[in-house]
């Protein structure tokens, strides 16, 4: 019997920075929560402060975006 096993965490690089953010955008927008709490909820960990710098911008410049878009209602 075999068994798979899940990663108890994720290493966020400059590889998979934007991605990475962007998910936890849509994520913390869909289930109402704060970016810190998905970033717990998943275990995130940095490989450096200037990736979490990169992260924390992407995240921002998404949410900036956001806020601009005009809201169309039916």
């Amino acid at each position: 019997m075999s068994k798979s096993f899940q990663p108890c965490a994720r290493i966020i690089s400059t590889l998979n920075v934007e991605d990475e953010a962007i998910r936890a955008f849509y994520t913390s927008l869909i289930n109402n929560q704060s970016v810190d709490a998905y970033i717990n909820e998943r275990h995130l960990h940095f490989c450096s402060r200037q990736v979490e710098g990169f992260f924390l911008n992407h995240v921002l410049a998404l949410t900036e975006l956001a806020l601009e878009l005009p809201v169309v209602r039916s």
